[in-house]
């Protein structure tokens, strides 16, 4: 008799305050971009076995925002947000769970990041700081047009670096029909 275990996880959503923000740069000049809005994100997570068993979040790319609508316009060109209106990034598998502290984590997974109908693996490496039942999650990593297959985009006649950077923060509240873990 084959009888397998299964670990209790809980079900946490991303609250409405969080910012993730991207960074592209070409000779002379840094352009920036952000979104505070249109992104949505679950995470399972056992944090006593050190287990993350899905992690996925999904941004609606109309709500990119460079603080300028000439680059908007040219940005959502680029990116065909009409063609392609969501980005995400979701867990292949963790590589790495280590409690760092009373209340913080440093995790590690595989992933794969879907941008402008192409999808590509990548590490992510992640802090996730709990407090109670809920928790907040900081990371950071770098993005390549070249990867996917594009050609870096041309703004205000500069072309752009082929690696971007990208960071996010936002946190988490455990999902109304979830049970704790006791």
């Amino acid at each position: 008799m084959n009888c397998e275990t299964k670990e209790i996880v809980d079900t946490y959503t991303l609250n409405s305050g969080y910012d993730v923000r991207f960074i592209a740069y070409a000779p002379l000049h840094t352009f920036k971009g952000w979104t505070c809005q249109g992104v949505e994100a679950e995470m399972e997570i056992n944090f006593h076995s050190g287990l993350l068993t899905h992690a996925r979040a999904v941004a609606q790319t109309r709500h990119f925002d460079t603080g300028f609508d000439d680059r908007n316009r040219a940005m959502f060109e680029y990116m065909q947000v009409d063609k392609y209106p969501e980005a995400s990034v979701e867990m292949i598998e963790q590589t790495g769970f280590s409690r760092l502290d009373e209340s913080r984590y440093q995790v590690s997974v595989q992933a794969a990041l879907e941008f402008i109908g192409a999808r590509r693996r990548l590490p992510l490496n992640f802090m996730i700081t709990r407090n109670g039942s809920r928790f907040s999650i900081d990371l950071d990593f770098k993005w390549s047009f070249r990867a996917y297959g594009l050609k870096a985009p041309r703004l205000l006649f500069l072309t752009v670096r082929d690696i971007v950077d990208i960071s996010g923060k936002g946190e988490f509240a455990r999902a109304p029909s979830a049970d704790p873990i006791p």
